[in-house]
């Protein structure tokens, strides 16, 4: 009785621990604005905030993380209400790392963090493309793409955001980086990570 009784609690436990796991996530501002751009060149700062990630689980070596990669836009442009951006992580540590899926986002506005639910992989061509795990050297970088809305729609307002946090594949802490802009929640969609920059 007591042995089943013990292998029940693991079992629970095991199951609660997994309504904790990875997601996608990332603060975004409120307000309005009929257009958002966000600061490109420097690199951003590691945050310990609650912001989490998604991907699959990577295997083997050390996995990319917050702690050893350098957080910058490397090329934004928009057109009819939608922002795209190219983001570069570039690693600082002395030995490889793994990484495979999709990264987090969050926007910080007025009123917090947003605590925003990004949608994977779907809406543009060029982040359809299915995840592959890839593996980044010291001073390389990997890189993927987001989109958002930057005007008002039926979903929503435009809301002004003033930092960016995003959170790398089975990350649970974030990088930041200072940005300003406007965009819809609901409108985020961000492509896997690659080692290689994407074409504009």
């Amino acid at each position: 009785m007591t042995k089943a009784l013990a292998v029940v609690i693991v079992i629970s436990a095991f199951l609660a621990g997994c309504d904790n796991g990875p997601k996608d996530a990332g603060p975004v501002p409120t307000g309005r604005s009929s257009h958002s751009s966000v600061t490109a060149g420097g690199e951003g700062t590691v945050s310990t905030g609650g912001s989490t990630s998604s991907g699959e689980e990577t295997a083997g070596a050390a996995l990319c993380n917050e702690e050893v990669m350098a957080l910058r836009i490397v090329d934004q442009g928009g057109a009819a209400g939608t922002i795209r951006t190219v983001w570069g992580v570039r690693s600082t540590s002395p030995e490889p790392c793994v990484s495979k899926g999709y990264p987090g986002m969050d926007f910080h506005a007025a009123s917090g963090w947003l605590d925003t639910q990004v949608e994977r992989g779907t809406g543009f061509p060029d982040i359809e493309q299915a995840p592959s795990q890839i593996t980044i050297g010291n001073g390389k970088s990997l890189y993927f793409i987001s989109y958002w809305n930057d005007v008002d729609t039926a979903a929503g307002p435009c809301v002004q955001f003033d930092r960016v946090k995003v959170t790398l594949p089975d990350n649970f802490t974030s990088a930041e980086h200072a940005a300003i802009g406007c965009l819809n929640p609901e409108s985020v969609r961000v492509g896997p990570v690659t080692d290689t920059p994407p074409t504009s």
